[in-house]
């Protein structure tokens, strides 16, 4: 691992265009011996907090709402209360809504791994196929795993025995290739839709791999009706990354701004400034969502004299994913446990909460966080054996409490998956809360404990009826897409 490129060591300057182009991502590349590869982790911008005058009107509207209990908790305690304000419904979830009895669960062994230099699955020893700079992936109705490469600019189908069926796509600028291609939407029951970086083209194939039809999209007209998206506005759209297709032709876009006066100060952890979601329809009209506080950012002191470049943290900060029939939009902003959902206009519908008390951090725990994240950079931007990353995530301040949230997801049935943070041990996120459509808190189910699972635009994860895939990491930084058995139980 002598080869690799030590993580920041050079430094790197950034653009202020309206529309960031495909660059390499902050954290540098790491060579592994066997072909070098670009980071997966996307580039960071930051932005200024908004505050959002309906959310205002919400809580701030003086009104005195009727509470409405309900739900499965003892006579006089509720698990949950309903009330309205100002026209928005607020949920407030005191209890999961799941007995004992009847609980979902999740297999707690993979059901197909893919990747990790092998692939292997219930009937079959392994195909020895590897995956890497993974983007997307779905179950689609036949039971094959479709999944995304952009470095390989193409979809990759494998069997449930975990060999490969077909490749759909390939490197090229005309119908039906990529240039590096940075989403996979299923579209039930036959459709897969890829959507290459800088906004487009967007390709529709069927999972026969036959090209359904091809959608251009003018990434000037989204920036001048982007609500005042450009340079001049201080609003930047990230077209490779942030962006989240919707099954009616949208897409959601993460507009950041620049902050000139945002101070980063060695020794220090602060959140970037606030990001805003924009929903562009098929006439290039931008809405405006929601916005949110930026990620937490660690700004390591020196070590043994060399400066390091500031690091996200993975702990606080602003989520949002899409889904559902009709179609919603949910978003996060990491301090409180609470999360918004919104339709597709802008409208805020619900404001689900819940009542519990934030985990705290042990020192133990602590640790265990610390040494994943090491692990984590060292693998994909630095050189495995370098203890000076050990060192600058010792350096970082316990805090007191985890985070509500740690990942959204909305599954093809329409519930809401959050990814948090249990009382256990492992320092990562370990857990599931499962939402219904209507906001009720269903109950928990664990997960793989992992500093970066199912985090978005960084590790994506898909869930649909009965199947979870997560994109996990080995020790030499190595990809695997790992498949996941959801037992649903009575509801």
């Amino acid at each position: 691992m002598g080869s690799q490129r030590r993580l920041g060591r050079a430094e790197s300057s950034s653009t202020e265009d309206a529309v960031v182009n495909h660059d390499e991502s902050r954290y540098g590349r790491a060579t592994g011996g066997r072909q070098e590869r670009r980071s997966s982790l996307p580039r960071r911008s930051g932005s200024v907090a908004l505050v959002l005058a309906q959310l205002a009107a919400t809580l701030m509207s003086g009104c005195d709402p009727a509470a409405q209990p309900g739900g499965s908790g003892d006579e006089g305690n509720p698990g949950f209360v309903v009330w309205d304000s100002a026209g928005v419904e607020v949920i407030e979830n005191h209890s999961p809504e799941w007995p004992a009895n009847r609980p979902w669960t999740i297999d707690p062994e993979p059901d197909i791994v893919l990747g990790g230099g092998a692939a292997r699955g219930p009937d079959s020893a392994g195909s020895g196929q590897v995956v890497w700079q993974v983007r997307g992936m779905a179950r689609v109705a036949d039971g094959r795993v479709a999944i995304l490469s952009s470095e390989d600019a193409w979809i990759a189908l494998y069997e449930p025995s975990g060999e490969l069926s077909r490749t759909i796509g390939r490197e090229g600028r005309g119908p039906g290739e990529f240039v590096s291609p940075q989403h996979l939407q299923y579209l039930p029951p036959d459709t897969l839709v890829v959507w290459d970086y800088m906004m487009g083209p967007v390709s529709y194939f069927d999972t026969d791999g036959t090209l359904l039809r091809s959608r251009s999209l003018d990434v000037g007209r989204i920036i001048a009706h982007g609500s005042g998206i450009g340079a001049q506005s201080g609003r930047r759209i990230d077209a490779e990354s942030r962006v989240i297709p919707l099954a009616d032709g949208s897409f959601v876009v993460v507009a950041t701004r620049y902050d000139p006066n945002f101070v980063r100060s060695p020794g220090s952890m602060a959140r970037d400034p606030a990001v805003e979601y924009l929903r562009i329809d098929e006439d290039y009209a931008a809405q405006a969502i929601a916005s949110g506080k930026g990620e937490q950012i660690w700004f390591p002191e020196p070590v043994r004299g060399m400066s390091w470049p500031d690091l996200p943290t993975f702990l606080l900060d602003s989520h949002v994913a899409v889904g559902g029939s009709p179609l919603r939009i949910y978003t996060s902003d990491g301090d409180r446990n609470e999360i918004h959902q919104y339709s597709l206009d802008g409208d805020l519908v619900r404001v689900i909460r819940r009542t519990t008390d934030p985990v705290p951090v042990t020192g133990s725990a602590h640790r265990a966080w610390q040494e994943g994240l090491s692990r984590f950079f060292s693998t994909v931007g630095g050189d495995p054996d370098d203890p000076d990353m050990a060192e600058i995530f010792r350096q970082v301040p316990r805090p007191e409490t985890f985070p509500s949230v740690a990942a959204l997801l909305v599954d093809l049935e329409g519930y809401l998956w959050v990814r948090e943070w249990s009382v256990g041990e492992t320092g990562m996120p370990d857990q599931w809360s499962v939402f219904s459509p209507d906001g009720r808190w269903l109950g928990t189910l664990p997960s793989f404990p992992d500093p970066l699972g199912c985090h978005h635009f960084i590790s994506p994860c898909w869930i649909g009826k009965d199947y979870l895939l997560a994109v996990r990491r080995d020790e030499f930084g190595d990809e695997r897409v790992e498949g996941y058995r959801i037992r649903r139980g009575a509801s």
